[in-house]
């Protein structure tokens, strides 16, 4: 049987039952916008481990009035080190630029003087460092007096590795809930798209239609209900990503330096592609099981 023929009797189908296969998208839409949005938290904090994991960082706040010559000596220092790969020094007005620029915060805050920002030493360790050389070496820094505070962002860094984990188990965990929802909610539409269609399908039969003839339009209304719900998830996700990116990323920044994105077009695709198939198999099981001919 041709295609074309499957999906003409498909789109008569889908008129003919609309309040049902509306209710249906409806109901899918909101599991697969639970995936996409895990999706979008855990490929973003993915992307800020991968950042910070290629350039293990360390900042050493220097304290109020310390002495150009005993920073230049605690850079020298640091130069010399086999686990430092650069060295950086940040004065308060460049801080305050900095946190400026990134966050894109106007107003009051953009009259703060640059004494309110301490200067620092902004410092990348070689890829190859360890954490425990890298406490080691904050530790010897923390000794100078020039030095206010050192951090090294281990603590925070190993969160964020623990939350990453839980975050791609929840993935996974509601990826076989969607399929799961999917093959139900598909499967109990159509098998209620047969019960109205009862009459038609024996009419069918008794003129010699194929078994595969009266499947096809069913399997076809199954993966459109699955793409167009995982569709419409991803346009509202969409939707809200750009009405509220400038606040999220005016946060991130202000924590990480760092700036949010969205989801591939790989991982789209994959959303919207899978939920069709998985709306293909849900019609296509409940046609095996409901449909004696």
């Amino acid at each position: 049987m041709k295609l074309k023929t499957a999906i003409t009797r498909a789109r008569r189908g889908l008129r003919e039952d609309l309040t049902l296969y509306v209710v249906a998208v409806s109901s899918l839409a909101v599991a697969f916008l639970c995936l996409a949005a895990t999706l979008l938290a855990v490929q973003n904090l993915g992307g800020l481990a991968d950042h910070w994991g290629e350039s293990r960082r360390m900042t050493v706040y220097l304290v109020d009035g310390a002495r150009r010559t005993d920073v230049e000596q605690l850079m020298l220092l640091l130069d010399g080190l086999p686990e430092v790969r650069s060295v950086s020094h940040v004065s308060s007005r460049e801080a305050r630029d900095s946190f400026l620029t990134q966050t894109r915060l106007e107003g009051d805050l953009g009259d703060l003087p640059p004494d309110v920002f301490p200067a620092s030493l902004e410092i990348i360790l070689g890829s190859q460092v360890t954490v425990q050389r890298a406490a080691s070496v904050a530790e010897r820094v923390d000794r100078f007096g020039a030095v206010e505070d050192v951090e090294t962002y281990a603590a925070w860094f190993g969160q964020l590795e623990a939350l990453l984990a839980t975050g791609r188990a929840l993935v996974l965990g509601l990826a076989f809930l969607v399929g799961f929802c999917v093959l139900a909610v598909v499967g109990n539409t159509i098998r209620l798209a047969l019960a109205s269609r009862r009459r038609e399908i024996e009419v069918m039969k008794l003129c010699g239609a194929t078994d595969s003839f009266v499947r096809s339009p069913f399997v076809v209304e199954g993966a459109a209900s699955g793409l167009v719900a995982a569709a419409i998830a991803i346009a509202i996700l969409g939707v809200a990503f750009l009405t509220l990116r400038g606040e999220l990323d005016g946060s991130l920044a202000i924590l990480t330096g760092a700036q949010i994105g969205f989801l591939t077009p790989a991982t789209i695709a994959a959303i919207i592609l899978g939920g069709g198939a998985t709306g293909a198999l849900g019609s296509a099981v409940s046609l095996r099981r409901y449909l004696d001919i």
